[in-house]
């Protein structure tokens, strides 16, 4: 799903949960993950109640202006690293950075494109 970038991304969460299919071992593919990792800019009681409401454990920071506490996993929270490396490998790429494509379908092969370069020369590459 690709969002205009003036759009804040949150408003976007619900849409692209209903639209996750999770491959299992064997049947039909579950519709629900079991924990959502996001940052504060996803942190309101909307997203908070839909993710109980699909039994999915969302794993948010609170916001500084909460007044109640709430239990948060950090060690859990800390996986995040990994998909955040991932968009801050990506953004180097000046193309995708300031996205020269106008349609969302050559947006997502450019995007396509350069992961299998990053794969390739993670393959070939000298370093072990």
């Amino acid at each position: 799903m690709l969002s205009p970038g003036q759009e804040a991304d949150s408003r976007y969460f619900m849409p692209l949960l209903e639209q996750i299919s999770l491959p299992g071992s064997k049947g039909r593919p579950r519709k629900r993950c079991r924990c959502v990792l996001a940052d504060k800019g996803y942190d309101s009681q909307i997203l908070r109640q839909y993710c109980d409401r699909y039994g999915m454990q969302p794993i948010i920071p609170l916001r500084k202006m909460h007044r109640k506490p709430r239990l948060f996993d950090r060690p859990q929270y800390k996986k995040r690293n990994v998909i955040e490396r991932l968009f801050s490998w990506l953004k180097e790429k000046r193309r995708l950075c300031t996205r020269y494509e106008k349609l969302a379908s050559s947006f997502k092969a450019m995007v396509t494109l350069v992961c299998i370069e990053k794969c390739l020369r993670a393959d070939f590459s000298d370093n072990p």
